[in-house]
C-alpha cells in the first residue's frame, strides 16, 4: 500500500512539473537527459570499444562508407522539405484527410527512391567498394542498408516531430544508443570493420521501427484520405527558400571543418577532433530544444497565436545554459585533458575548446532564429544569409592559400594580409567565430527592426480607434 502510495505521489509531481513547465520546456527537458546519457554510452563505445577492437586504418575506410547514405539520401530529403511544415498546418487545422494523404504519398516516395538506390548499389556495389579500398564484400549489405535508411528516415523524423510524437522521439533516443553498446560488443571483436558497421546499422533500424511504428499507428487512427493538391502553390513557396537555404549550407557546413583538415598538418586535425569532443558541450541546450520548438511553434503561428514569447524564452536559456557550460567546460577541460586517455598528447589543443564553444552557442542561436522564422513561413533572412555563408565558405577556404592571389592583389593590400594573418588553427577558429557573428548580428538588426515595425503598427492602430 505504502508503494503504491508512493508511486502515485511520484506521478502526480511529475504531473505538475510537465504542467508547470509546458510541452516546450518539458520535452526539452527530456530530450537533453536522454541525449546525454546516450552521449556517455557513446562516448565509452568511441573512446575504449572501438580503439581496443578496430585498427586505425579500418577505421578510416569505414567512415567513408557510411557517409554514401547521407550522399544519396540528398535529393529526398530536398523532395521532403514541405513535408514537416503541412503535416503541422494540416493537423493543426484538424485536416486529418490530408495528414493521411501527405503522409502516405510522402512513405511511397521515400520507399520507391530507396528501392531505386538499392538497385543501384547492387549495380554499382563493387564499384564504389573498389573506390574505397575495401576488399571484403560483406561490408557491402551495411553500406546498402545505410542508403536505405538514410531515404526512409527524413519522413519518419518529420512526420514525427509534426505531428508532436515527442514521447516516441525521446524514446528512440533513449534505446537507439544501447542497441549501438550491445551490437559492438557483440560484432566487433570478431568482424572488425563489418562489425563496426552492423553495429551502427543495428541502431539505425532500432529508431526506424519506431517510427514506422508510431507513423502506422496515427494511419490506422485517422479517417479517409483528402487531397491536399489545393496547397501546392503554397507548398512550393515554403520549399524553394529552404532548397536554397540548403544548397547553400551544404557549401559552408562541410568547408568549416574541411578546411582545417585540408590546410593544416594532420597533427593538427587530431588535436582539433578532441576540441571538438569537449568544445561541442555548449550546443547541447539547443539540439535538445530544436526537436521540440519548430512544430510548436508552427502550430502556434498556424492558429495566429503570438510566438515571440517563445522565441525570446528560446533564446535567453539557450543564451544562459550555453554561456554557463562554455565557462564551466572551459575551466574544466584543461584538468581533463592531463589525465589518462587517448588525448594523451594533445593536451596543448585544450586552450581551442573554448573557440569551438563559443562557436556552438553562436550557432545555436542562429538556428533557434531560423526554425522561428521557417515557423511563421518568414524567409527574408536567406536573402542576406545565403550571400554570407558563400562569401565565408570562399574566404575561410582561400585565405590560407592566399599566397596564391598575389599577383592579382594591389600591393599594398596583399602587404596588410601579410602582416596580420598567419595560418594555424586558432587564426581558422578565429574566422570562423567572426563569420558566425555576423551572421547572428544580421538576423538581430532583422528581428529588432521587424518588432519595432510591429510596435510602432500597433500604436498606429490604437491611436487611429
Amino acid at each position: 500500500m505504502a508503494k503504491a502510495s508512493s508511486i502515485n505521489a511520484i506521478s502526480q509531481f511529475i504531473q505538475r512539473c510537465r504542467a508547470r513547465l509546458g510541452d516546450l520546456w518539458w520535452y526539452t527537458l527530456l530530450a537533453f537527459i536522454v541525449h546525454r546519457l546516450g552521449e556517455v554510452v557513446n562516448l565509452v563505445i568511441g573512446l575504449w570499444i572501438v580503439p581496443k577492437y578496430l585498427p586505425a586504418d579500418q577505421l578510416g575506410a569505414v567512415l567513408p562508407l557510411m557517409s554514401v547514405g547521407a550522399f544519396v539520401g540528398f535529393p529526398i530529403a530536398i523532395a521532403l522539405l514541405p513535408v514537416g511544415k503541412f503535416l503541422n498546418v494540416f493537423a493543426t487545422n484538424k485536416e486529418y484527410g490530408k495528414v493521411k494523404a501527405l503522409l502516405i504519398d510522402s512513405c511511397t516516395l521515400s520507399i520507391l527512391f530507396a528501392i531505386g538506390i538499392a538497385i543501384w548499389l547492387f549495380v554499382d556495389g563493387d564499384a564504389i567498394l573498389e573506390r574505397m579500398h575495401v576488399t571484403d564484400r560483406r561490408i557491402f549489405i551495411p553500406v546498402a542498408g545505410f542508403a536505405i535508411i538514410t531515404c526512409i528516415d527524413p519522413i519518419i523524423q518529420s512526420a514525427q516531430r509534426a505531428l508532436k510524437c515527442f514521447n516516441a522521439i525521446v524514446l528512440s533516443g533513449f534505446i537507439t544508443p544501447y542497441v549501438r553498446l550491445i551490437f559492438m560488443l557483440l560484432l566487433l571483436p570478431g568482424l572488425g570493420a563489418l562489425g563496426y558497421l552492423s553495429a551502427q546499422l543495428a541502431m539505425s533500424l532500432s529508431g526506424v521501427f519506431i517510427g514506422i511504428f508510431v507513423i502506422c499507428r496515427i494511419l490506422f487512427s485517422l479517417g479517409k484520405r483528402e487531397s491536399y493538391i489545393i496547397h501546392w502553390r503554397e507548398m512550393l513557396a515554403y520549399s524553394m527558400p529552404l532548397l536554397v537555404l540548403t544548397l547553400a549550407a551544404r557549401v559552408q557546413m562541410p568547408v568549416e571543418t574541411f578546411v582545417i583538415r585540408h590546410r593544416l598538418p594532420l597533427d593538427v586535425s587530431a588535436g582539433y577532433y578532441y576540441s571538438t569532443m569537449f568544445g561541442s558541450i555548449p550546443g547541447y541546450m539547443t539540439s535538445a530544444l530544436l526537436i521540440v520548438l519548430s512544430p510548436i511553434l508552427s502550430e502556434r503561428f498556424e492558429k495566429g497565436q503570438s510566438t515571440e514569447k517563445l522565441f525570446i524564452q528560446s533564446i535567453a536559456m539557450n543564451l544562459f545554459v550555453g554561456l554557463a557550460s562554455l565557462v564551466l567546460v572551459a575551466l574544466v577541460v584543461p584538468y581533463v585533458f592531463r589525465l589518462p586517455g587517448p588525448w594523451v598528447g594533445y593536451e596543448e589543443y585544450s586552450k581551442y575548446v573554448w573557440h569551438v564553444g563559443l562557436i556552438a552557442v553562436i550557432k545555436g542561436l542562429q538556428n533557434i532564429f531560423m526554425t522561428h522564422e521557417n515557423a511563421c513561413r518568414r524567409f527574408r533572412y536567406i536573402w542576406y544569409i545565403v550571400p554570407l555563408y558563400l562569401i565565408e565558405a570562399g574566404v575561410i577556404y582561400s585565405l590560407p592559400a592566399w599566397h596564391a592571389f598575389q599577383p592579382y592583389l594591389p600591393y599594398a593590400l596583399w602587404n596588410w594580409i601579410n602582416v596580420r594573418w598567419v595560418l594555424s588553427l586558432q587564426s581558422i577558429l578565429i574566422l570562423i567565430i567572426a563569420f558566425n557573428a555576423i551572421f547572428l548580428i544580421a538576423m538581430t538588426v532583422e528581428w529588432y527592426l521587424r518588432r519595432c515595425l510591429s510596435v510602432k503598427g500597433s500604436a498606429n492602430y490604437e491611436i487611429r480607434k
